[in-house]
């Protein structure tokens, strides 16, 4: 069993058990028979009892491996894209991040990179080897995609380190982290955006439990795990409609802002285990009422969130949904790991004429509202909250 990965210490309170979750979410199948034959693991969710952290006590690190075709952009996103630039405009503004050398754990399709160098005429190395190789002019600036873990790489030292939705997927988080600091320049700087897993467990976003993610940080754990590693971190802040904390951190300064406390943690996690079964019993009633009513479900977004909440629920194309719409085209014809849904483009409900979307993540409505109204569709727009109601 994995000793927390924030302070290394084994003493642990279980939370819960989810099993046969797929390893990879968004590593999309290119038939139904390859997605119903997914991998497939368990979490044994866990509260560290020294530092605070929540993390998968049964995670086996050599079982996930990042392939070309894992899917994960919201690059088609209106409501991304002006999140992107606008943390990207606050980091350049706030650090002075013109022409600075920049690297990138987990880059993607290098979307966050590519802007923080066209906009502030940086040149930067984004390593990923779910990627392929290639290098590209961005604005006044330059961009090299790595096909290789950043651990693998011998680099040279660097102004700025970032990551977004990277720390969360590492059973040796210590070690990369240290990596990280250690190539920094004197005065440099480093971000790291990871999902808010203190909204996860409070709020009951089962949603966003996955595999892939051993980690589950809090503000109190994030910070730990950065200054741990010789950050000194300046801003920890919530984003993206609270979903994502955001640390901005420098080097070689003695200050910073002062350790997060979460005193009352384990208040909400005590009755966690009670409160997701009545989230998940609540679900399955739901969508077996509207079933059994002959009306049509599809699911609107189709990453982690969706990934999860059909394999949570059991709900294979069988048992009333078939489809899960995605704006990303680079998804379409593919199929739900585990649950082998198709996923669809928008025009599809054009003719499908569904009488229920559920969407999958609330900070996309507008987005959805739109598509279904352009379309003329009739159909009810639902949540996926975890509300009892």
């Amino acid at each position: 069993m994995l000793s927390c990965p924030v302070c290394a210490e084994s003493s642990s309170l279980s939370l819960c058990t989810v099993t046969e979750m797929p390893l990879i979410g968004c590593q999309f199948a290119p038939s139904r028979h390859e997605a119903l034959s997914a991998l497939c693991g368990t979490l044994d969710l866990t509260l560290c009892k020294q530092c605070g952290h929540i993390y998968n006590r049964a995670f086996e690190a050599d079982r996930v491996a990042y392939l070309p075709g894992y899917e994960n952009s919201h690059e088609f996103s209106q409501r991304h894209r002006t999140e992107l630039n606008a943390t990207v405009d606050r980091l350049i503004r706030s650090y002075a991040l013109h022409d600075k050398s920049v690297v990138e754990l987990g880059c993607g399709t290098a979307e966050f990179l590519a802007a923080l160098c066209a906009k502030g005429g940086n040149h930067g190395v984004g390593y990923d080897p779910a990627q392929q190789n290639r290098v590209s002019q961005v604005g006044d600036g330059s961009v090299r995609v790595v096909a290789e873990p950043f651990s693998t790489v011998t680099r040279k030292p660097v102004d700025v380190v970032c990551s977004q939705h990277v720390l969360e997927h590492l059973a040796d988080l210590k070690s990369t982290l240290s990596q990280a600091r250690g190539i920094l320049k004197r005065r440099g700087f480093g971000y790291f955006q990871v999902p808010n897993g203190l909204v996860i467990f409070r709020d009951l976003n089962i949603w966003d439990l996955t595999y892939e993610h051993v980690s589950y940080f809090s503000p109190a754990s994030l910070h730990r795990a950065l200054s741990a590693a010789g950050f000194f971190v300046q801003r920890l802040e919530s984003s993206f409609g609270g979903q994502y904390l955001d640390a901005e951190a420098v080097v070689d300064t003695a200050t910073g802002i002062a350790p997060v406390t979460l005193a009352t943690y384990a208040r909400f996690c005590d009755g966690f285990p009670n409160a997701y079964a009545t989230v998940i019993n609540h679900w399955k009633e739901r969508v077996a009422r509207v079933i059994e009513s002959n009306r049509r479900i599809v699911l609107w977004g189709a990453g982690s969130k969706a990934v999860s909440f059909l394999n949570m629920l059991a709900i294979g194309t069988g048992d009333g949904i078939k489809y899960v719409v995605d704006i990303n085209p680079r998804k379409e014809g593919r199929f739900i790991p585990g649950t082998a849904q198709r996923i669809v483009s928008p025009d599809f409900l054009r003719d499908y004429a569904p009488d229920i979307v559920i969407v999958m993540n609330h900070e996309y409505t507008s987005e959805i509202r739109s598509s279904v109204d352009s379309m003329g569709l009739r159909c009810d727009l639902v949540m996926a909250s975890p509300t009892i109601s």
